[in-house]
């Protein structure tokens, strides 16, 4: 099983959103984390800036308004 963590702007960690996350959507506009645990955290005004399948984690980027 592949899961990542998920970060808001950059890895750090102090910007992580979820540990572990199992599912990520893009429902318009609103980014939806789904961690192994059952926690949902929903992001809204982001997008998916980076995707890193090797070093499992997922970076998340606000929209500019």
């Amino acid at each position: 099983m592949c899961l990542s963590n998920v970060y808001l702007g950059e890895r750090n960690k102090d910007k992580i959103i979820i540990e572990e996350a199992a599912k990520v959507v893009d429902n318009d506009g609103t980014i939806e984390v789904y961690s192994i645990f059952g926690e949902v955290d929903k992001q809204k005004d982001c997008y998916i800036k980076e995707v890193d399948l090797e070093d499992n984690y997922i970076i998340l980027e606000r929209k500019a308004v």
